[in-house]
């Protein structure tokens, strides 16, 4: 079977080099500037998204975020909503 690559994602020997070429440069979030290990204690991320018009997989557009920093840009990258906060008691958190 072929191999589709039809999103543009990087993926592979690709995408690992990036992964180190863009820590190599700042081990830090690029959100919080919490420092982050390589190779499991970061993502990779597009700061403009891949489905947006003009994105790239150039350096100059990918960025380090710690996972709950990545999942907060993505959820406002798809256009989504914060979801409700609750506390202990079940009473949402404003």
């Amino acid at each position: 079977m072929a191999y589709d690559n039809s999103d543009g994602r990087l993926r592979g020997r690709k995408l690992q080099a990036a992964r180190l070429r863009i820590w190599s440069a700042n081990p830090h979030c690029a959100r919080c500037g919490k420092l982050v290990a390589f190779p499991g204690g970061f993502e990779l991320d597009h700061i403009t998204a891949l489905h947006k018009e003009g994105s790239t997989n150039d350096d100059d557009n990918m960025q380090v975020l710690c996972p709950p920093c990545h999942v907060k840009k993505s959820a406002v990258d798809m256009g989504y909503k914060e979801r409700a906060k609750f506390d202990a008691a079940g009473r949402v958190v404003w």
